[in-house]
Parts: C-alpha cells; sequence; structure tokens
C-alpha cells in the first residue's frame, strides 16, 4: 500500500488490513498444508522439514499478494478473462493445499483403512502360499492350477517318499487280504464239507454214515492240500506283518507330515514377514488412495470429504474474492489518478527533454555551420594575399 495515498481515503484502511490478514492467512494455512504433506509422504516428522515449509509460506504469500495487489479494471468483458484467469490460479493453488489438509482431517479413518489393506494383503499372501504348497503325493508332483512359480517354496525333504511307500504297502495289504479272505472261505467251505461227512450227516455229495471213513480222510485231505497250496498261514502271517509295516508307515508318514507342514509355516511366515517389512511407513501415495477408496464405500463419508476439501479450497481462494468482491475502492481511484498522472508527466518530461535535445541540435549546427564560413573567410584572406604577392613579383 502507498500510505500517502491511503492517507486520503482512510476508511479503507480497515479494508486493505483485512485483505492483508487474508493473505497472509491463507499463505499460513498452505504452510501447515506442507507440513503436513511432508510428514504424510516421508513418515516421520523432521526439523529440515521447516525449510520446504518457510519456502512455500512465502511462495504462496507472494502469489496471493500479487494476485490481489494487481488491478482488475477496465470494463466487464476485458477484466472477466484476467478475472478467470487469476480465480483458476487461486482454485489450482487451492486444491493442492487443500488435499493435505483433507488427509489430516481424516488421518484416522485413512490409516485404518490402509492397515486394514495391508492386513488383508498379507492374509492373502498367507493363504496362496499355503493352498499352493500342499503335501506333494509324488516327490515332482506339479504345483496346483493358479499358482506362480514365485508362489511355489522350495523343501529339502517332504513325506512324499514316505506316503508312495505307504500307498504301496496298503495297495499290497488289500489284494492280500482279499486273497486271504476268499481263500480262508474256501477251506472253510471245504472243511465244513468234511466234518459234514465224518458226521453222517446226509446231503448232496455226501454218503451219511457216521465215521472216518476213506471219503471223511479224503475231504480232510483235500482241504488240508488246498491250505498248503494256497499257503494260508503264510499269506495271514505276511498280512500281519504288511499291517505292522502300514503301522510303521502311518507314523513315519505323520512325522514327516508335521515336520513338512512345520517348515512350510516357517517359510510362509517368512515370506509375510518379508512382505511386511516392505510396506514401510504409510506415504502420501497410498493415503491419496486410501481417501479415494474410502469416498467410494460411504457415501456420507464421501460428502463430509468433499465438504472439508472445498471449505478450504474456498479458503484459499479468499484472497482474489475478497479482492473481486470488495470491487474498485476509493485507493483503486486514487491508484489510477496517480498512474495517470505519472504517464502525462513521464510524456510532458520526455517531450520536453525532446525539445531541448533539438534546440541542442540546432545550436550545433548553428556553430557547425558558423566554423565553415569563418574557415571559408580565412581561406580567402590567404588566397587573395597570395595573390598581391604573385603581382608584386611580376612587376
Amino acid at each position: 500500500m502507498d500510505e500517502k495515498l491511503l492517507a486520503y481515503a482512510p476508511q479503507e484502511r480497515a479494508w486493505y488490513t483485512s485483505l492483508g490478514g487474508v493473505v497472509l492467512g491463507t499463505a499460513t494455512i498452505a504452510a501447515f498444508s506442507m507440513w503436513f504433506a511432508i510428514t504424510q509422504a516421508v513418515g516421520v516428522t523432521s526439523g529440515w522439514a521447516i525449510i520446504p515449509v518457510l519456502v512455500w509460506f512465502f511462495f504462496i504469500l507472494s502469489v496471493d499478494r500479487w494476485l490481489v495487489s494487481s488491478r482488475i479494471g477496465g470494463e466487464g468483458r476485458k477484466r472477466l478473462p484476467v478475472l478467470l484467469m487469476r480465480v483458476g490460479m487461486a482454485v489450482l493453488f487451492g486444491i493442492i493445499i487443500a488435499e493435505p489438509l483433507v488427509l489430516r482431517v481424516f488421518q484416522t479413518a485413512v490409516e485404518q483403512h490402509i492397515r486394514d489393506e495391508r492386513a488383508a494383503q498379507l492374509a492373502e499372501l498367507a493363504g496362496r502360499l499355503k493352498k499352493c504348497n500342499p503335501a506333494p503325493t509324488a516327490p515332482d508332483a506339479p504345483p496346483p492350477a493358479g499358482c506362480a512359480a514365485t508362489d511355489v517354496l522350495s523343501f529339502g525333504q517332504t513325506p512324499a517318499a514316505t506316503s508312495q511307500q505307504l500307498a504301496a504297502v496298503r495297495a499290497d495289504a488289500t489284494a492280500l487280504q482279499d486273497q486271504v479272505t476268499a481263500d480262508a472261505k474256501k477251506y472253510a467251505e471245504l472243511n465244513e464239507l468234511a466234518r459234514r461227512e465224518c458226521n453222517g450227516t446226509r446231503g448232496a455229495g455226501l454218503t451219511g454214515r457216521v465215521g472216518e471213513g476213506p471219503n471223511c480222510h479224503r475231504l480232510r485231505g483235500e482241504a488240508d492240500e488246498y491250505a498248503r497250496t494256497h499257503r494260508i498261514a503264510a499269506n495271514t502271517a505276511r498280512l500281519g506283518t504288511l499291517r505292522q509295516q502300514i503301522s510303521t508307515l502311518e507314523g513315519a508318514a505323520q512325522q514327516n507330515q508335521a515336520a513338512y507342514e512345520q517348515e512350510r509355516d516357517r517359510q510362509i511366515a517368512a515370506r509375510v514377514e518379508q512382505a511386511r517389512s516392505h510396506q514401510g511407513p504409510i506415504g502420501l501415495l497410498e493415503r491419496l488412495g486410501a481417501l479415494h477408496a474410502l469416498a467410494g464405500l460411504n457415501i456420507t463419508l464421501a460428502l463430509g470429504i468433499w465438504a472439508v476439501r472445498l471449505f478450504f479450497i474456498l479458503v484459499d481462494c479468499m484472497p482474489i474474492l475478497v479482492k473481486y468482491v470488495g470491487g474498485t475502492t476509493t485507493y483503486d481511484r486514487l491508484v489510477d489518478q496517480r498512474l495517470r498522472y505519472a504517464e502525462a508527466t513521464l510524456e510532458h518530461d520526455l517531450a520536453h527533454e525532446m525539445d531541448e535535445r533539438a534546440a541542442v541540435l540546432r545550436k550545433r549546427r548553428a556553430e557547425i555551420d558558423l566554423e565553415v564560413l569563418e574557415h571559408k573567410a580565412v581561406l580567402g584572406d590567404r588566397l587573395a594575399a597570395a595573390a598581391d604577392r604573385l603581382d608584386g613579383t611580376r612587376r
């Protein structure tokens, strides 16, 4: 402000003082916004952040000072583009300044949303690793469908060999059990037929006479021969051995399975911890994404976010709005008169200076012309004297 001009309109001092307070307040809000943006971007509070905060403060102060100190004069059509340009700049800076403040207002909800997303990502990673690394049934079993190579863990030893051996022994035991059952059934039928013959039971193929006759001995011999040729006793003993092996292998398979699951859980925990360490502090871009996600999830929260955002944008646009709403003041008219007077004075001074330069130029030209005439006169006198001396010599 020009204090000499403002002295002619002292009633407007309070208005311009308030306008200066608006400019200073906007710059102060911008400084806080920069502080929040830096701390949210780096994740820690540092004293070095005061340097960019002060730079941003003085930059916004200078821009707002230029917006309100530059006059928006002239007719409506001429002033509208200038006004739109300055309002556009104010809105742009308002958006830049308002966003960190909005993040600060909704910091609790934003950080909780980010923590929930990170926890969900870690849980999804753990579930995917567990799904892609089941207990293998074969040494070279391919990973389940939909699993990438990075999802497959590396193990030094797996329960696949024991599982295969257990499956083979179980298959042998099942087949042997079926054979032993069929042989035992047939052997029991032969023994029953021999018993009935020896007891004198009447029936098809039986004599019906009590005692150990030839048929009784023959039938008993056939039963014993069947037991020998079909190795019922050996197969029964072998079946017991296989069942013992199955029991032993089941115990080993359970131990191997437990060891495999323990190693898998350890590797999964290590991978999850590695992913957690890569997450790092919550950054500015992550906060912006979380704020956008929250606005999409809850219409009430979205309205609140936009209300706060528009409020800060409006506050940041206050200097130019106040300047425009205030219209042309007496001080502005005095400034216009002073500028017109200065322009007229400058034009008068320039015209006077040009006249003085023209006079000096004319004077210099006259002096040059006089010097030329004097020089010609001197030359004429010299020529006359030379002619007189030439005539005297001839006489």
